[in-house]
């Protein structure tokens, strides 16, 4: 149905012998027919229709924020180099235009097209080949969306991407294949209470952090998290009851989508969010690119009105004429935007299951830090005494580590790979309707959950380096290990390391949270998710083999699309094997949150799930 058809012609008599026509407005039909006729528009043709009188903008309100008009997820991935586009070939000066014809592409491989509804959030995912092309792409998507005031968008450069095709596949484009070069997209539609908020840093450079082109302050990012909460709070009303637990539980439904390509501005701006919201589901990574180059592209309604501003500015300052913004414009330079250095989504009211995974395994008994001292720059060194089975420690006389080390080569072969590890009592939350056992004053409400909850984290990282002896001449001795852990008497450590075969044993363990397989086949809610892995994974962890971790996930989910990236650094929680069930009162530390880590060599997954 065309837009500009409001009329519906009927050749029905008004005499006898009369041939005279009489005409019938759409609008003159009853409220469900011309309700179920909107229904069948298109995304372009729906904003026309609202155009068209009062009654049909009110049908398309009611309709956009309809229950059954939201929490769906359009995909669409293009594999090789914009050169291999008949579109985009020629580089960065294709023909002007050539970028919304390919974006309209994607949208009609996307099947977008044959949705009513309109994205909250565009992520796209390229690699190197496509960053001259990125920003003009990412405004070819804001120039063709119906609601391009209102929608967020995120476009990143890594050196390797994860998509989903049009057959619903889910792959892994990294730089260890041959075939490198590809863009992904993903569209996100949320239901009528349902709402995304961002943050952004933005600076010229790493060296530069302190000297930001547009003011991202601490109070630009509290009076967004304040209006979080605001519409938190509204939207889950026992949040508001004081009680801890239930603040919590509202928390954990918001995901946060942090990404960057500088871990300073990365881990301050995590550091600020998990200050106000302790419970968040907070997940992303750092760009696997060049920083000297724009690694991440960001504009939301708030970015997109400051440089509405400076283009004005610019426009009154100079005498060039106005800056286009895309080449679909013909002359003019596209519009330069300052470098976007981190920048935060977050989905509010939005269940998502959400876990890291490695594939640790322990390759020794647990020990017992006995001594644990400070060698002249600060750091520790430390004896062990090693733990029993049932508990107990062995008797006689502690254990340097670098003892245990030489012991682990020799079991081990090498200590390659191996990670040194505390163990910790700490709180676990996969999905985001987990119990909460910590209140905002400390108390423990542990008691008042099944001990499932309640676990031992593995606050694990690599062995930095080691003090040597070398008093006697031509001589040179081990001494100790220098960890760069909060270590102190009577923590409880051992030795890991990971494998692929391990690694994909812990993905498995991480999905069997959602049910059996004939569960999750049959539909486990799941409707889209975000996938950030370690550059040291992919065809480099799994010996040259493509798409091992994304065919896991498709034959687990095969109606769950994915989009995501390859990073130089993953945030998310601790990996989940690195999680070990313990009783309540076991040996540890207290019990508390456990926080979001900037970490690496894990892969994090989040799977968003209707509720």
């Amino acid at each position: 149905m065309a837009t500009g058809d409001v009329e519906m012609e009927s050749a029905a008599p008004t005499g006898s012998g009369s041939n005279a026509e009489s005409h019938t407005r759409v609008t003159d039909l009853p409220l469900d027919v011309q309700q179920s006729i909107l229904g069948s528009l298109d995304w372009q043709s729906l904003p026309k229709a609202a155009m068209a009188c009062s009654s049909w903008s009110e049908l398309v309100r009611r309709h956009e924020s309809s229950p059954g008009c939201g929490l769906e997820w359009s995909h669409a991935m293009f594999r090789g180099s914009p050169a291999k586009s008949p579109l985009l070939r020629g580089g960065p000066k294709s023909v002007p235009g050539a970028e919304r014809d390919f974006v309209r592409g994607l949208l009609d491989r996307s099947g977008y097209l044959d949705k009513s509804t309109r994205p909250d959030l565009v992520v796209v995912t390229v690699t190197p080949s496509w960053e001259p092309k990125l920003q003009l792409i990412a405004d070819a998507f804001l120039e063709l969306l119906p609601n391009r005031r209102s929608v967020h968008v995120v476009c990143c450069v890594a050196v390797g991407i994860i998509g989903t095709d049009e057959s619903g596949v889910v792959h892994e484009i990294d730089d260890g294949s041959t075939e490198a070069d590809a863009i992904a997209v993903a569209l996100l539609h949320l239901g009528q209470n349902q709402r995304v908020f961002s943050v952004a840093e933005r600076n010229s450079s790493a060296r530069q952090r302190r000297k930001k082109h547009v003011d991202s302050s601490d109070e630009e990012i509290d009076r967004t998290l304040s209006k979080m909460e605001a519409f938190m709070k509204g939207s889950v009303p026992e949040a508001e009851s004081g009680d801890p637990a239930q603040r919590c539980r509202a928390e954990r439904g918001i995901l946060g989508l942090l990404v960057g390509d500088n871990v300073y501005d990365v881990s301050d701006m995590k550091t600020k969010i998990e200050g106000r919201l302790g419970c968040i589901h907070l997940m992303g990574g750092l760009c696997g690119y060049d920083t000297r180059k724009q690694a991440v592209y960001y504009s939301s309604p708030e970015s997109r009105k400051l440089e509405e501003e400076a283009r004005a500015a610019a426009r009154r300052d100079t005498a060039e004429g106005p800056q286009t913004r895309s080449a679909a414009a013909e002359g003019g330079r596209p519009w330069k935007r300052p470098r976007i250095s981190a920048c935060a989504l977050f989905v509010c009211n939005l269940r998502s299951t959400r876990a890291s995974y490695r594939g640790i395994k322990q390759l020794m008994p647990d020990y017992r830090v006995e001594v644990a001292e400070a060698d002249p720059d600060g750091s520790k060194v430390c004896s062990l005494r090693q733990v029993a089975g049932d508990g107990r420690v062995e008797e006689g006389p502690p254990v340097p580590i670098y003892q245990v080390l030489r012991e682990l080569e020799e079991v081990h072969g090498s200590l390659h790979g191996v990670t040194f590890g505390v163990k910790r009592r700490s709180l676990v939350s996969i999905d985001s309707q987990d119990p909460v056992a910590t209140a905002d004053d400390g108390t423990d409400l542990s008691g008042q959950l099944p001990a499932t909850h309640v676990r031992t984290q593995v606050e694990s990282v690599d062995i930095v380096r080691g003090v040597w002896d070398s008093t006697s001449p031509g001589t040179s001795r081990l001494e100790a290990i220098v960890v760069p852990l909060d270590l102190g008497p009577q923590d409880v450590c051992s030795f890991y390391t990971y494998s692929a075969q391990e690694s994909l044993r812990e993905l498995g363990e991480i999905l069997d949270t959602l049910g059996t397989q004939e569960q999750r086949i049959e539909g486990s809610g799941c409707f889209g998710g975000f996938l950030v892995i370690c550059n040291a994974r992919g065809t480099y962890l799994h010996n040259g083999k493509q798409n091992v971790e994304s065919n896991v996930l498709t034959s687990a989910l095969p109606n769950t699309p994915v989009i995501g990236f390859f990073a130089n650094g993953e945030v998310g929680p601790m990996p989940f094997r690195e999680y070990f069930a313990a009783p309540r009162g076991g040996e540890g530390g207290e019990s508390g949150e456990a926080n979001t880590v900037l970490q690496g060599n894990t892969s994090v997954l989040t799977l968003l799930r209707r509720p």
